[in-house]
């Protein structure tokens, strides 16, 4: 397993790339196209993709300034974890850990000022909950409500 966190660049990773990318039917997020095609529109949206080996198994977005304060973060030392998936074709192997606990060090390579990674889990997610607790995160114990039902938001200090 070679995990790398990649920041979206249509010269590395391809249409082609993105086109088998599957979530189940259960998954309440967008693949890639839905990131990258919303970010288009938030310059405050970082997508970023999951690689093993150079080929695309995850995807997420990394969110500062505005993202944060919809979950109760700081606008200046924040950043929030969206739409955070693995292609259903790679689960259950580990990369979805590997990824998060790369993620600090990205972080802290990539954004100089944030010194907290913030994410938001629905409640009946248990898989996902202890997934993010695993990789460090904890469940600050706000919620909020969404149109999915109730979350819960983690933190973890990027150290």
């Amino acid at each position: 397993m070679s995990i790398k966190l990649q920041k979206y660049n249509k010269k590395i990773i391809t249409q082609s790339m993105m086109d088998g990318y599957d979530l189940s039917v259960n998954d309440n997020v967008g693949g890639p196209d839905s990131i990258i095609d919303r970010s288009n529109y938030n310059s405050n949206m970082q997508p970023i993709m999951i690689l093993n080996d150079d080929q695309l198994v995850g995807c997420f977005c990394l969110h500062v300034k505005d993202g944060p304060l919809s979950y109760g973060g700081n606008y200046e030392t924040d950043i929030l974890v969206r739409a955070f998936s693995i292609d259903v074709n790679f689960r259950r192997r580990g990369y979805a850990l590997v990824a998060l606990l790369e993620l600090n060090d990205f972080v802290r390579d990539n954004y100089y000022s944030i010194e907290r990674i913030i994410l938001a889990v629905n409640h009946d997610n248990l898989a996902a909950q202890a997934l993010y607790s695993k990789a460090g995160f904890v469940d600050t114990g706000k919620r909020t409500e969404s149109h999915l039902g109730e979350i819960y938001i983690f933190n973890k200090n990027v150290l």
